[in-house]
């Protein structure tokens, strides 16, 4: 019998529950003490928020989760662009907060998600997401282990920190994004047909054909306009726009193969940013 967490899951990742939760904890971690020691008005470059936004923002997000927000679907952003005006709303009741105050509430909100979406969850099952998306219960786990590293990420960029989100974390934080990512196409985004491969994850497919995207396993000798191979840290705070296709390069994202590969370049105008 398989011990408990442990599922047959393996789509663009292979995982367990119990991975992703003794992740989830580690980026938690992380997370709470860089802005436990972060000046609240520290602001984050490029960006209107200040390190105390970013740890309230966190609270938002689970509270989505633990609120039955993301089982239901109830109070989730109807389209991609609406999903930094529904932050900014729900930010505006966390004004009077001190850091160290949302940091005891985050704690709490992620002991409680633990009993909604154990380590026995099904990972196969089918989530609401924003912009009308559906995601599995890997990729809602995965989600928030992004969304701790990614933010700290931008919290220790400010303080001119170094952060690694490590190239297993980075796996796990692009599960969303490849299954959330139809819901995010930008408006006028040029077809494009690209696959994507890493050491961590399975082979697969983002097809953008008039404005309608299919992201998918990848089949054996598909052909594609782009075929990429690289590492997931890179890949992921490219997705994410913090790192641009130049430095991505840079970092270990070459490209292998496909009949047009220069459509490369079309990437990021493809997506909004979630």
């Amino acid at each position: 019998m398989p011990a408990t967490g442990e599922s047959t899951y393996d789509g663009f990742v292979f995982t367990t529950g119990d991975e992703l939760w003794d992740r989830l904890y580690q980026a938690h971690r992380r997370f709470a003490t860089l802005l436990s020691v972060t000046p609240s008005a520290t602001r984050l470059a490029g960006s209107d928020w200040t390190a105390g936004e970013v740890a309230a923002h966190l609270l938002t997000v689970l509270r989505r989760y633990t609120s039955g927000a993301v089982a239901s679907g109830a109070g989730l952003s109807p389209d991609g662009a609406g999903v930094a005006d529904l932050n900014s709303t729900e930010l505006e009741g966390l004004s009077e907060m001190t850091v160290a105050e949302v940091l005891d509430q985050v704690w709490q909100e992620l002991a409680d998600l633990e009993t909604q979406f154990p380590r026995s969850l099904d990972l196969h099952r089918a989530f609401p997401f924003h912009a009308g998306q559906q995601i599995d219960g890997a990729a809602a786990l995965g989600n928030l282990i992004s969304e701790f590293l990614l933010h700290g990420r931008d919290v220790a960029v400010a303080r001119r920190k170094i952060w690694k989100i490590g190239s297993r974390n980075a796996a796990l934080s692009l599960n969303i994004g490849m299954q959330a990512a139809p819901g995010y196409v930008a408006p006028g985004a040029r077809n494009l047909k690209i696959e994507i491969r890493t050491p961590e994850t399975n082979p697969w497919v983002l097809d953008l054909v008039d404005g309608e995207l299919t992201s998918r396993l990848a089949v054996a000798h598909e052909k594609v306009d782009v075929r990429v191979f690289g590492r997931t840290e890179p890949l992921l705070l490219n997705i994410y726009g913090r790192m641009s296709i130049g430095s991505a390069t840079l970092h270990g994202i070459t490209v292998i193969g496909g009949r047009r590969p220069w459509r490369l370049a079309r990437l990021p105008g493809a997506f909004t940013n979630p």
